[in-house]
Parts: structure tokens; sequence; C-alpha cells
């Protein structure tokens, strides 16, 4: 009897030990805005006033360098893994009816945090996963409320064409960890303006509650704006005087100053960790309205127009406000949030992990980044490869919806000073910055040696490991 007693005495303090432990971290609140153009606030450059993100990015760390894949899922992905999505089999969005998802197998962001002691909710976007076992609260999220897939679900049943017998009506869904997902209503336009209020409202609540709870909490709000179909809130449809579009960035950004208003309310900013980026760059051809800023391409390319957004981190106390172009990419927050809040040691040896540990950057330890590449694959190619300064495209297309352009000679551009990449340097400058493929080629190299050894998992594969 005695040897239960301390047995349980002895258990009791080890969780009281890690419950202690669990209290001193900071929480955590990522906003993600779906393609959101890197010239889409006013800090940046856009003529609509952004006011609300605008002191976030003054009051943090604001990244004029911040690198995402070009797509949606893709981001998610790298984001929640700390993975190049080709690994994972999640390089691109997948049609309606795709296999699709992140394997279970996955560690996601949310798992290790859950595991380190935090409360985890989503609510908003996934779009890394549609099927029972692949979605959020399958994924480390303690609760989810929010959409399966792609905002443009919405429009689906106001097509003539549509049919219930051929393709499920769209649902905003609710779920909680170890219980099957529900629907909650049909994700249509009728609610599509009305959708993204109801993430922040919902996020404030959870802010709300958590707050003073002994575990610190995770939560990921995914915007579905600034994605067609654009329908803004009511209460904010005109009030630009310069289009829906420019509606939905002062939506935005209301909905940014909300859940800081909440978090400033709930008394914990000095304890809490804000980072808000965009998913991936504006459709600069689709008609969207939205700005790249000055930079080259956009959605689906590989011009910087099309991997630069919006990226900012705030941290009072602990994270100097300040400016960086260095290179930083949505991969990093993987391995960066573990390392800043002491669980490194949750970061998984038995797979190749492509986040960067950014920590000391960011909390200004060092002045310098410790990424200098970025790959950017569309679907199971490389489109081109970032280093340092310099830009090596294999293939391109000019915009969005453009043709494929396969070169037989690599074009290179100098991204510092030609922003635009209009002024290619591989045979205009007789050949000079050749030089240039030996770094590319090695980066390139050491990642299919990578993939030789752990073969990327396929769309929708149901991966146990590698042996």
């Amino acid at each position: 009897m005695r040897a239960f007693f301390c047995a349980a005495f002895l258990l009791s303090c080890v969780v009281s030990f890690a419950s202690a432990d669990a209290a001193n971290k900071p929480n955590i609140v990522y906003i993600l805005v779906d393609n959101w153009g890197w010239g889409d606030i006013s800090i940046q450059g856009s003529t609509v006033q952004t006011p609300k993100i605008d002191q976030l990015a003054r009051e943090g760390l604001r990244l004029t360098n911040f690198n995402v894949e070009n797509q949606c899922t893709p981001t998610r992905s790298a984001i929640h893994t700390g993975r190049l999505p080709i690994r994972s089999g999640t390089q691109k969005v997948p049609n309606p009816g795709d296999a699709n998802g992140m394997a279970p197998w996955e560690y996601t962001i949310a798992e290790y945090l859950s595991d380190a002691g935090y409360n985890t909710a989503l609510f908003g976007k996934w779009h890394i996963g549609d099927i029972d076992g692949r979605l959020p609260n399958d994924q480390g999220y303690d609760e989810w409320w929010g959409i399966k897939a792609s905002a443009f679900d919405a429009a689906y049943t106001s097509t003539a064409q549509f049919d219930p017998k051929v393709y499920p009506v769209p649902y905003i869904w609710s779920g909680k960890k170890g219980e099957k997902s529900k629907k909650e209503t049909p994700f249509d336009l009728e609610n599509r303006g009305t959708t993204d209020r109801a993430i922040v409202e919902k996020t404030i609540a959870y802010i709300a509650a958590h707050a003073r709870k002994d575990n610190p909490f995770y939560v990921y709000a995914a915007f579905s704006n600034i994605h067609p179909p654009f329908i803004a809130h009511p209460d904010i449809a005109g009030k630009s005087g310069a289009g829906v579009y420019a509606d939905i960035q002062m939506e935005v950004d209301d909905h940014v100053g909300r859940i800081l208003a909440a978090i400033k309310g709930a008394g914990i900013e000095d304890d809490t960790i804000v980072i808000l980026s965009g998913d991936n760059a504006a459709g600069e051809d689709a008609g969207d309205g939205g700005s790249n800023g000055p930079w080259r391409g956009g959605l689906s390319t590989g011009y910087e127009g099309g991997i630069r957004t919006v990226g900012m981190i705030r941290w009072p106390g602990r994270i100097k406000p300040r400016v960086s172009d260095e290179i930083v990419a949505s991969l990093d927050w993987y391995a960066t949030l573990a390392h800043m809040i002491g669980e490194s040691k949750r970061i998984p040896s038995d797979r190749p992990i492509d986040s960067i540990d950014q920590s000391k950057f960011i909390l200004g330890e060092q002045e310098k980044s410790n990424r200098e590449h970025v790959i950017t694959y569309v679907g199971n190619e490389v489109y081109a490869v970032k280093w340092r300064t310099l830009k090596v495209h294999f293939i391109t297309a000019a915009s969005t919806f453009a043709t494929i352009q396969r070169h037989t000679f690599p074009q290179v551009y100098d991204i510092k000073n030609d922003p635009d990449e209009k002024d290619e340097l591989w045979q205009a400058q007789g050949f000079a910055h050749t030089w240039v493929m030996k770094p590319v080629m090695t980066v390139l190299g050491v990642k299919a040696i990578s993939m030789k050894k752990f073969p990327n998992i396929q769309p929708g594969q149901d991966f146990k490991g590698y042996n």
C-alpha cells in the first residue's frame, strides 16, 4: 500500500511539474489570410488603409522577404509539418474527387504543441484533407470549426448544373479530438460573406475562455478571405468606395484588429506570440484586384509575386520591433516555434524536416536569417530556386493562367535590383552568371538524395512510416 501511495505521489509530482512547465510557455495565435498579395496592406503600399495590421507590423518583426508555397494546400501543409509539401503528397491544390490530405502519420505543429501541454483549436479553412482521419481533430486540434476545402465551394450549389447526387453539398463542419466531425450548416453564397466574422468570433471566444487556464493555448484562425467568390460582410460592404476586393481588405484589417483587441482585453499580450501571414499571393490576372507589390507574377507562378506574401510576428518584450528583408519561409514556423517555446526535442528525427530554426534571428540574437534559399515546386516540378538575391527559373508561367514555358537554358534574375524580373542575366551578360548554378544545383541535389532515401508520400497514400 505504501508503494502504491509513493508511486501515486511521484506521478502527481510529474504531472504537476509538467503543468507548471506548460504554464510558463507563451500562447500562440496564428492568423492566416487566403490569397493575400504582398502589397495588400497599406504599410506595404496598398491605397486601401489597413491601420490595425500596420500597427501589428510596427509592434513586431515585419518580414518583407517572407516566402510561401504558391498555392493554398501546399503552404498549409508546410506550416503544419515543416516539410516540403511534395514530401507529404500535398504539393498542389487537389481537384474535387482527387485523393488528398496529409497522411495521419505526419506529426503536425498542432500535435507537438498538444503533446507539449497546449490547448489547441482551429477556426476557418483547413484544405489539407477532407475525409475522416485527415481532418483537424485527427491532426492535433482539440476542436475545430470551419470548411474542409476551398472557399470556391461556396459557389458550387449556385450553378444551374449542380447535382448533389454526384457531388455533396459543401458544408461548414465542426469536430472535437476523439470524435467524428459533424456538419453544421451548408457553405454557400448565402453565408459566404459572414463566414470570416464567425471565424473571428469563435477565435475571440476561445481566447477569452482559455486566457487564464493553467495550460497555454494555440489557436489557428484561418480566414477564407481574400478568396473568390468575393462577398464582403454586410457591415463593411461598400464602405471602401473602391469595390468588393477593397471592402474585403478593410474587413481583413477589422478582423485582425478584433483578435488583437481580444488578446489585449484578456491581459495576455505579453504572454502571446502572434503570427500573421498569407498562404499565397493574389491571382493578378484573375480579376481579383489584389496587389503583389513590386514583384512579378502571382498565384501559381514561380516569380517573386507568387511566393512572397505578408509576414509578421509579435511577442512584446521578446521580439524587437523592426523590419527585415532576410529570407524566411512558411516552412520555418514549425522548427522556430518549437525552439522558441523550449520544445525542440519534439521535432521528429525519423523523417526529413525542411523547416529551419529561425528563433535566434526572430528574437534578435542574430542579424541574419538561417535560410538562404527557397525552392518553388508547382506540382511535382521545380519551377524556380531563389538563392540569396538571385533567382533561377527552369519553368515559367507569366501569370496565374498563362501558358507554361520550359527553358532550354535556365533564366537568371537579380531580384534585389530587378524585382519585376524583367532583365534576364544568363544570356544578357554573356553567361557571366552561370556560376550560380553550382549552389542552386547543390541545393536541388541534396533534396534529390533525401527524396531517394525517404520517398515522397503520394497524394492520399495511407503512409505508415519509413522502415
